[in-house]
């Protein structure tokens, strides 16, 4: 029989831990750290798109509608009728006549404020003819000022004619003229009459 002195022995195996390399592209040890960047940035640039998206939206929105294009030129006459003493004294003092055309327009809400004048109109420029006694006035290719147009509301451009004399013999108007008032655009093409007479007559 076999005899064994002393206590037993006994050996215990211990399983080696997995050693991943975390520096190499591709491991599973750096999977994670990869994800956790990449679904944050699309989640970010989702919210980005979406806030971009909104904010279009809204200045669309509150973006003024101009009205609709009017001709871009307009062209259109007057003619001018005197009475027999106005003639006169219009020829016999060498006298001449301006015929003066002033544009305006009515604004849309949200029009600044720099641009209305104190009777709530858009200036979109003038334009005047110098003539003698008996002429026709000829405006040929009358165009409102192109920056104002996108704060028209939809009456479109106004046209305002006036006509006094061209103060050669006097400091002083000496006409008392009647006046045309009406849209530029109904102007195109037109012969536009006005009578005149001295001031007093």
């Amino acid at each position: 029989m076999l005899s064994v002195s002393g206590p037993a022995r006994v050996q215990t195996f211990v399983w080696p831990k997995p050693s991943y390399d975390c520096g190499s592209r591709g491991t599973i040890a750096s999977m994670p750290k990869r994800s956790v960047v990449f679904v944050p940035a699309i989640l970010l640039l989702l919210i980005f798109e979406s806030i971009a998206l909104h904010i279009g939206l809204r200045a669309q929105q509150q973006t003024p509608q101009p009205a609709p294009p009017a001709d871009a030129l307009t062209s259109f006459t007057v003619k001018i009728t005197y009475s027999q003493k106005a003639m006169d004294t219009l020829v016999a003092s060498k006298e001449t006549v301006i015929v003066a055309g002033y544009l305006t327009a009515s604004p849309i809400p949200g029009t600044p404020k720099k641009y209305v004048d104190h009777v709530g109109e858009i200036g979109m420029g003038t334009v005047h003819k110098e003539i003698a006694p008996g002429e026709i006035a000829t405006f040929a290719g009358v165009e409102p000022t192109p920056a104002m147009t996108k704060w028209v509301d939809s009456s479109g451009p106004q046209l305002l004619i006036n006509v006094y004399s061209g103060r050669k013999s006097s400091p002083n108007n000496l006409l008392d003229c009647g006046i045309y008032e009406g849209s530029l655009k109904a102007a195109q093409g037109k012969t536009i009459p006005i009578a005149c007479k001295l001031i007093g007559e």
